[in-house]
């Protein structure tokens, strides 16, 4: 091969590798290291709005976020193309002034500004992409920023579509600034005329908490008359909704017999995702209100028949039942035995997740298996690197306690 070919070849790559870059940058959220100052003054010069992550290093949903949403090709591609997007750490320099004029207390919180720092737009908290889409799709629309809705609420608007919209609005900025069109939208539910209208059944699915309040219990006492006026699908999440805060109430409440009829509709389920969810239901009845013997019969089944390549579930389980707080005891040898057993697999399942050798190496040191838990220890605190500062400092203290057996 010649020197010119050769020489060709190298271009050729480092091209194909530019172009990679490029790519990948395009399939990501291009956060600006800029200042906030110089942030308002090019969203001034471009016409755009700011968006701001507010963030600290210790906040895990962050970095899920990060991991999971902001790469996603559709989030990176709207955020880049209509905002000046830049990370704030509401802990350092200039994050800890912005956090306290912004009032951000929880993370992450987006905020969403104009030119001049004013708040257009807020939402805060791990979501999936499609729902981060929408809110970023929501900022930039006039009839969703709040300055706008604030002035037509103060003027008077009381449609209930409005209402609505300011209330979803309005609850991530401050509860109490929703309260007044709560209010106004709660006296307009004392009508069966308006809560059987197409607005009715949109404040239904849109404010409903659980089956006690006002909205959730109009749909529970009308449920044969929404079954026939509102889109299947909207019903169906809607009695599914209520039915998951009812399973964990019929659990504290010990009540048998609801409990079983609620089981039932998950565990009759052709969908594998509710057929777990009917499992975990079962695992928190018999860990709660069970013998021992029961609880370790019903997990023996999970582990090697429909959980038995389901690593979190597996964990989750282990870790719930081998404290105290799930019965308000200590638990027993045998039940921690249990635990052990289910932990064990998550990690042999997955043994590159930090949860699962944390959380086995947790009931290794109650166990006192002191080889065993130092083993999981370190292979948190390995896996704890790619965590956050927070997760460090706890997986330091879990190599500390398992070397002090």
């Amino acid at each position: 091969m010649n020197v010119n070919n050769m020489i060709q070849r190298l271009i050729l790559g480092v091209l194909f590798v530019l172009i990679g870059l490029s790519t990948y940058a395009q399939q990501a959220i291009a956060f600006q290291n800029i200042n906030f100052a110089e942030a308002k003054a090019k969203a001034k010069q471009e016409n755009k709005l700011i968006f701001l992550d507010g963030y600290t290093s210790w906040c895990a949903p962050c970095k899920w976020m990060e991991g999971n949403v902001f790469n996603t090709t559709e989030v990176a591609s709207y955020y880049n193309a209509n905002f000046i997007n830049i990370k704030v750490d509401c802990e350092v320099g200039e994050g800890i002034d912005l956090a306290k004029h912004y009032k951000i207390n929880s993370f992450p919180t987006y905020l969403f500004l104009n030119a001049d720092g004013e708040l257009m737009y807020r939402t805060q908290s791990r979501m999936e992409a499609d729902a981060f889409l929408k809110d970023g799709q929501q900022a930039t629309k006039k009839e969703f920023q709040i300055p706008t809705i604030k002035a037509a609420f103060d003027q008077g608007n009381r449609d209930p579509e409005f209402l609505l919209r300011y209330i979803a609005v309005m609850s991530k900025v401050d509860g109490a600034l929703a309260q007044p069109a709560r209010a106004a939208l709660d006296e307009m539910a004392k009508s069966d005329t308006f809560m059987k209208s197409p607005v009715g059944w949109k404040a239904i699915t849109q404010l409903t908490q659980n089956g006690n309040d006002w909205y959730g219990s109009y749909f529970l006492k009308n449920k044969p008359y929404f079954a026939q006026a509102v889109p299947q699908e909207e019903y169906v999440q809607m009695e599914q909704k209520l039915l998951r805060y009812a399973m964990y109430d019929y659990i504290r409440n010990n009540n048998k017999a609801e409990f079983d009829k609620g089981l039932l509709y998950f565990k009759n389920s052709k969908d594998v995702e509710k057929q777990e969810e009917a499992a975990m239901y079962e695992v928190e009845w018999a860990g709660v209100h069970g013998t021992d013997a029961e609880f370790i019969k019903l997990t023996n089944s999970l582990r090697k028949g429909l959980l038995k390549e389901n690593d979190d579930r597996l964990s989750f389980i282990a870790r719930r039942f081998a404290g105290k707080y799930a019965r308000g005891t200590e638990p027993s040898a045998k039940l921690i035995e249990q635990c052990y057993v289910l932990a064990k697999q998550a990690v042999t399942l997955n043994p590159d997740s930090y949860s699962n050798q944390g959380t086995l190496a947790d009931i290794c040191i109650t166990q006192k298996k002191k080889a065993e838990a130092i083993k999981s220890a370190e292979a948190a605190r390995a896996l704890a690197e790619f965590e956050t500062s927070k997760i460090i400092k706890l997986a330091d203290k879990l190599v500390e306690r398992a070397k002090s057996i």
